[in-house]
């Protein structure tokens, strides 16, 4: 029988799910530090590869962590498929906002051709 349904649930135990509640809102500022970084005018070069690098590191390390060692041993019965479509959205934000910061790279490299 399957539980999941849509909308918002607890995957994790109650004393997990403070913890990870913490860490997506964090995950949000920094989306939004991000964003903010990239697009003020005077963002030196070093701070946006510094981005790029951490938003091409942390979050993978994240996504394995979450899975294998919160949510495996401590995660609410017949909650997999919800917490597989959140990590699938967590994915494809990261994946944009890699892009982004990306792209901002790229962009500011042909500058100063």
């Amino acid at each position: 029988m399957n539980t999941d349904i849509p909308g918002m649930r607890a995957i994790y135990q109650a004393d997990i799910q403070v913890f990870i509640n913490l860490f997506i809102a964090f995950g949000l500022l920094s989306v939004v530090v991000t964003i903010w970084t990239l697009y003020k005018n005077d963002a030196s070069l070093e701070s946006k590869y510094l981005l790029l690098a951490a938003w091409g590191i942390i979050p993978p390390i994240w996504f394995l962590v979450e899975y294998f060692f919160l949510f495996l041993p401590n995660g609410v019965a017949n909650s997999f498929d919800f917490f597989r479509y959140g990590q699938d959205v967590a994915s494809k934000v990261w994946g944009a906002i890699f892009a982004l910061i990306s792209i901002d790279l790229y962009k500011h490299k042909d500058d100063k051709k």
